[in-house]
């Protein structure tokens, strides 16, 4: 591709009124009028100086985390060239702003209700969002560390990690046939445990996913940071089942080594999978369970189940030096899940490595609002990281809604190709046409959402 002019006979300005760089927006906008979301807010919130107008203000946040937002400042986007032509009551980024800084605690958990009510309602308006949900449904709990660098962020610690930042931990409740979608959030100081909240998360979790439809049987999926007997239990109470890695403390020991040589079942990876502990590439593994008692010290509260254990040659040059001088033949690196998943071996095993999904909504959302946490205080980045939820769920619903690969689309493709669409606005007749770029690769898909959404 090359120019068609010379550089001397091109100019540029920023003159033109009729035009809108996100033209996305105008379904996206139908879609969250269908689901309540400004009623909700204006319903629920009671931040001060937002009465009334706490519906519009979260909806601004929204949209413009729809349209690529990553900062207060971004929020500005929502007011360039036309957007007046087809948008009203959008709040400017000093009025986000200060709306944010008004957040308390309670007013957090009151945005994260309005969180839950929106998922319900997408559910609702746009049903391929959560389809399969009544069969097996995965609940993935995980936590991710936010770098922040603003001397005076409140919350910011050096945590597991050893970066200093906020630590956010979700939910995120996906099937067979559709994409993650987020059912809770927390924000947390950067040095917060992991597992640290996850039993009021993981009940927030459960209880709008059945308020949402699902009526399978949902695996409570997460890694051995979250290995707790508070944690188990809930989930069991609950009525759900778990899949938890286990750490490797003696009494897993006792019983990895107690398995039996002959029940070790081999199987092959359909594409190689990173090994976390040595970046390798690993193509097959063996599988192998016993039944364990986990919690042995909580006394009648112990919970059974079953220890699942992976197994991988060791490629750790100094342990297999240690192995040869202690005259040991084969050396094995064992990974433990403990579950009470009744799928069969193999696929129990297969079914706790889906885990690694929600890493990529961590991803996700790193990519876009949660590229910052763009405020001092600290229950203002809790509220952004809420809408940025919200924002994410209904990228999520778009994407369904405007099918073909769109269906499990990273939220950034969905961004680029359906959302932030250049649009002429004009006007005949008392009604608004906009104009789309001619032979727009991805328009059958988004003729598809403007079907759906506004004709439906």
């Amino acid at each position: 591709m090359q120019l068609c002019h010379t550089p001397a006979a091109l100019s540029a300005v920023f003159d033109e009124p009729n035009l809108i760089a996100c033209a996305g927006l105008v379904p996206a906008a139908v879609l969250v009028d269908r689901i309540g979301l400004r009623d909700l807010a204006d319903e629920w919130l009671t931040v001060p100086g937002s009465q009334g107008t706490a519906g519009a203000k979260v909806m601004s946040l929204v949209a413009g985390m729809l349209a690529g937002a990553d900062s207060i400042s971004d929020m500005d986007l929502l007011r360039h060239g036309g957007m007046d032509k087809v948008f009203d009551d959008v709040r400017a980024p000093s009025t986000l702003g200060t709306f944010l800084r008004g957040f308390t605690f309670g007013h957090v958990r009151q945005l994260d209700a309005i969180a839950a009510r929106a998922l319900i309602g997408l559910a609702e308006v746009v049903p391929g969002i959560l389809a399969g949900s009544g069969g097996v449904v995965m609940l993935d709990v995980d936590d991710t560390v936010k770098p922040v660098f603003g001397a005076a962020k409140q919350g910011a610690q050096h945590g597991y990690t050893h970066v200093k930042g906020l630590n956010a931990q979700l939910a995120t409740l996906s099937t067979q046939q559709a994409a993650p979608v987020i059912v809770a959030t927390r924000l947390r100081r950067g040095a917060a445990a992991s597992a640290h909240g996850a039993v009021r998360l993981v009940r927030d979790g459960l209880t709008t996913a059945r308020r949402a439809g699902v009526t399978g049987q949902v695996l409570v999926r997460a890694d051995s940071a979250y290995y707790q007997h508070a944690f188990v239990t809930a989930v069991t109470k609950a009525g759900a089942s778990f899949s938890v890695g286990a750490r490797q403390d003696s009494a897993v020991r006792r019983a990895i080594a107690g398995i039996d040589p002959e029940s070790w079942v081999r199987i092959e990876y359909p594409q190689a999978v990173l090994d976390p502990d040595t970046g390798e590439l690993v193509s097959c593994a063996e599988v192998a369970e016993v039944p364990y008692l986990a919690f042995t010290s909580h006394g009648s509260q112990a919970v059974p189940g079953r220890l699942i254990v992976r197994r991988v040659p060791e490629r750790n040059t100094t342990k297999l030096a240690d192995a040869a001088q202690e005259g040991l033949f084969t050396v094995w690196r064992y990974h433990a899940i403990f579950t009470n998943n009744p799928a069969p071996l193999v696929q129990a095993e297969s079914q706790h490595r889906g885990h690694a999904i929600v890493e990529q909504v961590i991803a996700d959302l790193k990519a876009g609002p949660l590229a910052h946490l763009p405020s001092g205080r600290f229950q203002a980045n809790a509220a952004w990281l809420v809408a940025a939820t919200i924002a994410f769920n209904l990228t999520r619903a778009i994407g369904v809604a405007a099918g073909g690969k769109f269906t499990r689309a990273e939220a950034a493709t969905v961004r680029a190709r359906v959302l932030n669409i250049p649009a002429r606005v004009s006007r005949s007749g008392r009604r608004q046409r906009l104009h789309l770029p001619q032979r727009w690769p991805w328009a059958s898909q988004w003729q598809a959402l403007w079907t759906t959404v506004m004709t439906t």
